[in-house]
């Protein structure tokens, strides 16, 4: 059998996103894990789009089956991979965020464009799809599971399948300990995909060591959505890396600075770049997000001492939460400047369906529209805020966007330069 797994490129508004090569902190963990578990005697290989033509490097012809792993904002492209694909004859199958979000309620499209639709964790679902295709069966037109499979024993990724000469250097691979999230923000989507666990320590620890010696790359990006928010297991984990040599970058959250030994461990044990969600200065904000594990002093003290540590900081911030008014845009990018953050992202608040932030925005009837994120302007303002115009939070965001890429960037840390983002 031969196998060929693809994550799609991107609808813009300038256009599909291609690129020569592919920015390492792109490299995704889905195709090389999902190809980790493929029966050895299959031929296997995996297509970035976005730094690949599908239609012209590879004989599309030649492969009895291909699988797409689809988020939102790439179905656009997706259905229509969906189409070409199947023209030249290979089954398709497509699995995803893109399956459980809305309330699978695009699980019914994507079915009418593909062989086979995988909803839910892919690690049991995607055995059974090997299997019923190894037997010549006939493939269900969903393969659907709710349970939490299993965090031990996971495969290595097969990253020897990762055409390399595509990606920029220096190269990073990216590791998961954990699936889900402990908190639970409002006005995010984690917890509709899988809920909390850990992967036991050794597997963790082998798996970096192999990444090291067996890929010959030192460097990783923990994609768990809170990375250190486990004390006790951090402190463990991170004193058994500590002194390999590698090298990393994560997400977690700022209630890190209410645990020093943690931040110790962290320093000691190879961090070089770490992005936080503050989502919003504005303390009334917080608390309509529940996110009120940490005060925007302690946000500062830490961003700094990081700063002066060596480490990259990264802080994301959301602009449209109910207590944003003209003023708070002034207000986050002094806070971006005293903190010395090496890289600010920020973005427009999108509600998401399914959230609890979302289903109060409709309660109150201040949705303007009711679609998934993304499939056409990245900006557009879907609801009506509080205390801003759209138009106004949208000429906010652009404006802090600009003035922080204009302002001096002398004092910023960059890991790996300033051009490479890995988190």
């Amino acid at each position: 059998m031969r196998l060929l797994l693809v994550e799609p490129a991107v609808y813009t508004p300038e256009g599909l996103d291609k690129r020569e090569m592919r920015p390492t902190q792109l490299i995704s963990l889905t195709l090389p894990y999902l190809a980790a578990m493929v029966p050895p005697d299959w031929e296997v290989d995996l297509a970035y789009e976005v730094c690949e033509d599908l239609e012209n490097d590879y004989d599309l012809a030649s492969y009895d089956v291909v699988g797409i792993t689809t988020q939102t904002i790439q179905l656009k492209r997706t259905l229509e991979l969906t189409r070409l694909v199947r023209r030249h004859g290979p089954r398709v199958i497509v699995g995803g965020p893109a399956t459980v979000e809305d309330g699978h309620s695009l699980v019914p499209v994507i079915k009418r464009f593909a062989d086979a639709v995988v909803v839910g964790e892919a690690d049991l679902l995607w055995r059974d799809v090997l299997a019923d295709l190894a037997a010549g069966k006939p493939l269900r037109k969903v393969y659907e599971s709710a349970l939490a499979v299993p965090m031990n024993g996971h495969p290595l990724p097969r990253f020897d399948l990762v055409d390399f000469s595509k990606i920029e250097t220096p190269h990073v691979l990216p590791s998961l300990t954990a699936r889900g999230c402990p908190r639970r923000c409002t006005f995010c989507s984690e917890f509709l995909y899988s809920k909390w666990r850990l992967r036991p320590v050794d597997d963790v620890v082998g798996e970096l060591l192999a990444y090291r010696d067996t890929f010959g790359i030192p460097r990783v990006v923990f994609r768990d959505d809170d990375f250190l928010v486990h004390p006790k297991r951090s402190v463990e984990l991170l004193g058994r890396i500590a002194g390999e040599g590698i090298e990393w970058g994560c997400q977690t959250d700022f209630n890190l600075a209410r645990h020093p030994e943690v931040v110790d461990a962290a320093l000691a044990g190879g961090m070089r770049v770490v992005s936080f969600g503050v989502e919003s200065v504005r303390e009334q904000n917080r608390r309509l997000t529940e996110k009120t594990f940490f005060t925007i002093p302690e946000a500062e003290d830490l961003l700094l001492r990081l700063h002066e540590a060596g480490v990259e900081t990264q802080v994301n911030v959301i602009f449209g939460f109910d207590w944003d008014d003209p003023d708070v845009f002034e207000e986050t990018y002094q806070f971006a400047m005293r903190t010395k953050v090496s890289r600010l992202f920020l973005s427009v608040l999108y509600p998401i369906a399914g959230t609890p932030l979302y289903e109060s925005l409709r309660a109150e009837g201040r949705l303007l529209e009711e679609r998934p994120q993304g499939i056409d302007d990245p900006l557009a303002v879907t609801f009506r805020p509080k205390l801003l115009t759209p138009e106004q939070l949208v000429e906010g965001y652009l404006d802090v966007e600009r003035r922080f890429a204009e302002s001096d960037p002398s004092e910023r840390v960059y890991w790996l330069g300033p051009d490479l983002v890995v988190v």
